[in-house]
């Protein structure tokens, strides 16, 4: 059983909780992919990004956070916002330190990393990253799960898969 924040339980099909922060990470997945968006909708994608994460926060576990302080990290670095994106991606990123994560999860964070120094124009920083991101997609044993973080480091300027 899942327990919100004010003590009612439900199960986990349940939380209300649950299904907006689900829907609220599709909005801002289906925003980070909108060409020429409008600074409205910047300001939808980063406010989705956070709503997605506060409701992690009461549903989710270890994992959703990180994954939420990443969405929030990827969101504001592609509105301009290089230290905010900074400051989640190293959120993140020591979420996966404590845990040791490994396979897409380290490379993911360590995407976010990246993207976070291209958004503050750190290219020493950005490519410390891609280091790192190659080293860990290169433990990654599922094909989709590579391409997926692979992807997104392509967006980046710099990176070279090799």
């Amino acid at each position: 059983m899942a327990e919100d924040h004010e003590g009612s339980d439900y199960s986990e099909h349940e939380n209300p909780h649950r299904a907006f922060a689900i829907e609220a990470f599709n909005r801002s997945w289906e925003l980070l992919e909108t060409e020429n968006r409008t600074d409205d909708q910047d300001a939808e994608l980063l406010s989705a990004a956070f709503a997605s994460r506060w409701h992690w926060q009461h549903a989710g576990g270890v994992e959703q956070l990180a994954l939420g302080d990443h969405q929030i990290a990827k969101s504001a670095a592609v509105v301009g916002l290089g230290d905010l994106s900074a400051r989640f991606a190293r959120r993140a990123w020591n979420v996966a330190e404590v845990h040791q994560w490994t396979d897409w999860k380290r490379a993911a964070m360590a995407e976010g990393m990246a993207r976070a120094c291209v958004a503050q124009g750190d290219d020493a920083g950005r490519d410390h990253w891609f280091a790192v991101a190659r080293d860990a997609l290169a433990t990654v044993a599922d094909a989709e799960d590579r391409e997926v973080v692979e992807s997104q480091l392509v967006e980046l300027p710099g990176w070279t898969s090799q």
